[in-house]
Order: structure tokens, then C-alpha cells, then sequence
């Protein structure tokens, strides 16, 4: 079986919750036959890594060109469709499918303009999120400008969702995300593919009163999310325990993330390698207010061996993990009282955290997670 994939960005090194996603499912494909991968690389993109483990990869730069984005509007009325539109990309996209393709899987709804016109065996998207209802959560959390531009953006990806019928097969991530896409398109074969993790490898306990929150922090709701903790929740753990310390650990921390270093609160930026921030942690955060989908980052903390207090919008999709390695808390109170619980207990929290990986371990691998798309792509029409 022959699979040509668009994606974002080529996948390796998975540092992000969307690459990880993407290489679980390249690798998922590469067990049943060749595969394709067009994507866009930069800097922060290994090409060699994925190629040693036998995919083709067709890579093009992310330029961003003003007739790119002209040509993205036009065809999407998308913001966020139109920054990853190329016309180089299409034209490698194309050219692999007319190589012959048994299955041509897009990752994301806003990619979906890559597929149109193309005759493959099966055609599949990847909807890492239901996009509109993320917009629209972000929309509410936002204000002034800022609101007014995701209201109109969770429009523009609402009428992307509702054309999705074109396509072979529909994969979401949680029973949610399937829910929600009901509430817009009737589509015959929509399958869960949760997000999922291999191969736990817990750490040692950590030594000291360390909380982390480890996200790309150049993400919208990212950014949401570490501004009202450090603003809310985190003053209220430093009353409690003065020498509590918090790491913000990502990719491309926003201004406003930057803005929010200080004595007790270190802002990483880029990391080679998340080990060493994770072994300083004794407890992971997930303080999402908007969002979709299900958090990878969680299950990267729990199979770390570390316990994750998480909102409850930051734990959807993963809501079987609730008390094998994740506590709920909504309110910045109730928040803040779970996160200094488990910084001064060191016990629990290894405790805890051990039984998030365990967890993880049982009910989490991609192996697992893959087998809904593998096996309606088995059983779809000659």
C-alpha cells in the first residue's frame, strides 16, 4: 500500500504535540508499504532522520509569499489555511499522487486544499482538532482585535469543516472531537485515532519544588494558557511554597510569554532536548482554556513519570488518565492548591506520576491508536 502525507512540517524531531501526531501516523503507514511525506522544513526540521527510517521525504521551504497567502485566501477564506498554502508544495503534493497513491492522508483541515482534484485509492484527513471550535474557544478567551479576528477565522475553518465530505475517511481524536463534527457535517466514516505515546521511560524523582509547563508557547492557546496560570494560579503556589519554581519550556515563547519571566519563573525558549527539564519537574501543568483535540504533552509528562494538573478543557480526549496521573482543577484556587499539594509532596507525586506512565504504557500506544484508520482503510469500498 502506496500513502503519500501532507503535513505542516516534516516530523523530526517530534518537539511539538502536531509532529509527534503526524510521525505517529507516518510510521503507522510505513509498516503497510512506502510512503511520501510532502511537508514543509526549516531550521528546526531533521529531513535525514525520517529518510533513515525509510520515507520518502519531499520537503519545500516555508516562504510565505504574498501570492502564496493571496492564493491560500482564495481558496479557503482561511487565515490559518492561507499561511500554509504554496504553490511549490502543491505541485510536489501533486506529483507524488500522480505517481500512484493507495492512500493520500492530509493532516488538518486547513491542508485540505492539497487533496482537491487529486484521484487517490483512499482519501483521508487528519483533524488534529475540530479548527472552528478552537478558534471559537480562543475567541472567548481573547478580547478586543483579537477577539474579533478568531471569531471570523472559527467562520472561515466552520465552512472548511462542512466541506469535508469530499473525503474518503474522517479521523479525530477523541469521542469529542467527534461529537462537536457531527454538530456540522454528516460524514459516513469518521474513525478515533487518540493521540497516543510509545515506550514510557519514567525518571528519577525530582529533587526540588519544580512545576513545568511545556508547550509551544508561540501557540494561541499556548500562550492563553501560561499567561493566566502566572497571572492567576502561580502567585497563590509561590504564597504557599516560596521556593517553588516554574519552568516555561518551548519553541518560540510569544512576547507576552517572555514578558512573564522573573525570580521565580524561568522562560526557556528553544531546547535541544526536554530530558533535563523534565527530570528538574516534579509536577507538569496543562492550564489550557481553549483548545481541542487531546493533549500529546500530557502523555510525553506522564510517560516522563511526572504528574500532570491539568484544566479541564487541557485534559479533554484523555479523560480516562484522571487520577492515573492527572488531577483536575478549573478554578485558580483549586489550581493552585493541587499544584502546591504535589510540589510538597514528593511521595505522592512519584507515586502519582508512575501511575500516569503505567497508564500510558497499557492504554496509550500508537500500535493501539492506529488501528481504527487501518482498519476502515481495509474495509473501504473497491
Amino acid at each position: 500500500m502506496r500513502s503519500v502525507v501532507v503535513a505542516k512540517f516534516v516530523p523530526t524531531p517530534p518537539n511539538s504535540g502536531d509532529k509527534r501526531r503526524t510521525l505517529g501516523l507516518v510510521r503507522a503507514l510505513r509498516e503497510l508499504g512506502p510512503v511520501t511525506l510532502c511537508a514543509f522544513a526549516g531550521p528546526d526540521e531533521d529531513v535525514a532522520a525520517l529518510v533513515a527510517e525509510g520515507v520518502d521525504v519531499r520537503a519545500v521551504p516555508l516562504r510565505r509569499r504574498p501570492a502564496d497567502l493571496l492564493g491560500g485566501l482564495a481558496r479557503s477564506r482561511s487565515l490559518t489555511a492561507a499561511r500554509f498554502w504554496d504553490a511549490a508544495l502543491a505541485r510536489t503534493v501533486a506529483a507524488a499522487v500522480g505517481e500512484g497513491a493507495d492512500v493520500l492522508l492530509v493532516e488538518h483541515v486547513q491542508l485540505l486544499p492539497y487533496a482537491r482534484g487529486l484521484a487517490a485509492g483512499a482519501r483521508v484527513l487528519d483533524m488534529h482538532n475540530v479548527e472552528s471550535s478552537l478558534a471559537a474557544r480562543t475567541a472567548a478567551a481573547a478580547s478586543g482585535v483579537r477577539r474579533l479576528v478568531f471569531a471570523a477565522e472559527a467562520r472561515a475553518l466552520r465552512a472548511m469543516e462542512r466541506r469535508v465530505r469530499e473525503v474518503d475517511v474522517l479521523a479525530v481524536v477523541s469521542e469529542g472531537d467527534r461529537d462537536t463534527l457531527a454538530g456540522l457535517v454528516a460524514h459516513p466514516r469518521v474513525v478515533v485515532v487518540p493521540n497516543a505515546w510509545d515506550a514510557p521511560a519514567p525518571l528519577p524523582p525530582a529533587e526540588g519544588p519544580v512545576a513545568s509547563f511545556v508547550a509551544l508557547l508561540s501557540w494561541t492557546p499556548n500562550v492563553q494558557a501560561a499567561v493566566w496560570f502566572c497571572r492567576e494560579v502561580w502567585p497563590r503556589v509561590v504564597a504557599e511554597v516560596p521556593d517553588a519554581r516554574l519552568q516555561l519550556v518551548g519553541r518560540n515563547p510569544a512576547e507576552e510569554v517572555r514578558a512573564l519571566a522573573g525570580p521565580s519563573v524561568e522562560v526557556t525558549g528553544t531546547v535541544p532536548d526536554l530530558d533535563p527539564w523534565y527530570a528538574r519537574t516534579r509536577v507538569a501543568l496543562a492550564p489550557l482554556l481553549a483548545g481541542g483535540g487531546s493533549r500529546l504533552k500530557i502523555l510525553e509528562a506522564l510517560a516522563a513519570g511526572r504528574p500532570t494538573v491539568a484544566t479541564s478543557i487541557g485534559v479533554e480526549g484523555l479523560e480516562d488518565l484522571v487520577g492515573r496521573g492527572v488531577v483536575v482543577a478549573d478554578d485558580p484556587a483549586a489550581m493552585a492548591r493541587e499544584v502546591a499539594r504535589l510540589l510538597t509532596d514528593p511521595a505522592t507525586s512519584d507515586r502519582l506520576g508512575r501511575l500516569g506512565a503505567e497508564a500510558v504504557a497499557a492504554d496509550h500506544s500508537w500500535s493501539a491508536a492506529v488501528r481504527p484508520l487501518l482498519a476502515a482503510l481495509a474495509d473501504r469500498p473497491a
